[in-house]
């Protein structure tokens, strides 16, 4: 605890020469600091632990709170993270976007940027792709066209670069959300990323770590991934040639996966890739 609270070294030294003093045989307050330490020391452990064994998973249908009560309206004063490649963005990422986006005040998609790594398509082209997916009401379900009408207003999508727990807390956000198709699929490699979102902070921030939620994602579009559009858009271009020739068809074919919007666009950027 003290390392926390001591803004430096020097501080630090002598924070742990009064403790040292505090706990020493001849202490009067030996017998109460001591045990009051290891409360102190042992509680947030066990809480930062029991976050990574028992992760919080959101499973589909994803609840909404009641319009009035206390819960929705407390969320829509908060701003929640949602981290991810978008490698493309597809379907499956649009559809919890646009539940987050309805359930909680402000929603921040962050795409991390290695600087040292080299991209085929960069975060930037990415970032771009989600935002035009953003600002359509397209939808795949007729009956949700009513639903999705105006939303998505309250999101931005920023690049990010360096560790995105510390943006997400210089945003002052609450929650932390990383999108999953099932636990089951990718919960050995998401589990390893809690982990360091969990120490990071505590380590190299000093911080206390922002909780981590997983939302799984809606059963009609678990098939989809970003690797099998790019799957889809390189056989496009061994079928069709060079790449300003990949045509209609691959274009259709991706529109089961994203926007018609944006079809022609990811084709252009993943085959180019």
């Amino acid at each position: 605890p003290l390392y926390f609270f001591s803004p430096n070294c020097a501080q630090f030294s002598s924070h742990f020469h009064h403790l040292q003093k505090m706990i020493s045989p001849s202490s009067p307050f030996r017998h109460i600091i001591i045990p009051i330490s290891a409360i102190v020391l042992f509680i947030p452990i066990g809480i930062l632990i029991s976050r990574i064994l028992f992760p919080t998973i959101l499973s589909y249908p994803w609840k909404m709170p009641p319009e009035n009560s206390r819960q929705r309206k407390r969320e829509k004063k908060i701003t929640v993270v949602l981290a991810g490649s978008f490698n493309p963005p597809h379907w499956g990422h649009l559809v919890m976007i646009r539940y987050l986006s309805e359930r909680y005040g402000r929603v921040i998609c962050c795409i991390g940027v290695n600087p040292s790594k080299k991209y085929d398509v960069t975060p930037q082209t990415r970032a771009q792709l989600l935002k035009e997916m953003l600002t359509s009401n397209e939808t795949n379900d007729e009956k949700e066209k009513n639903a999705v009408a105006g939303t998505c207003k309250n999101v931005q999508v920023e690049v990010v670069t360096g560790y995105i727990w510390r943006y997400a807390r210089k945003q002052r956000a609450s929650l932390f959300f990383r999108g999953i198709r099932t636990w089951e699929a990718d919960g050995a490699e998401e589990r390893n990323l809690q982990i360091l979102n969990t120490w990071g902070p505590l380590l190299l921030g000093r911080i206390w770590p922002i909780n981590t939620l997983f939302l799984e994602g809606d059963p009609r579009f678990r098939t989809v991934s970003s690797t099998l559009i790019r799957k889809i858009c390189t056989h496009g271009q061994s079928r069709y040639g060079k790449p300003s020739e990949v045509g209609d068809c691959s274009v259709n074919e991706l529109t089961k996966f994203v926007p018609r919007c944006v079809a022609d666009k990811v084709a252009e950027a993943y085959v180019k890739s």
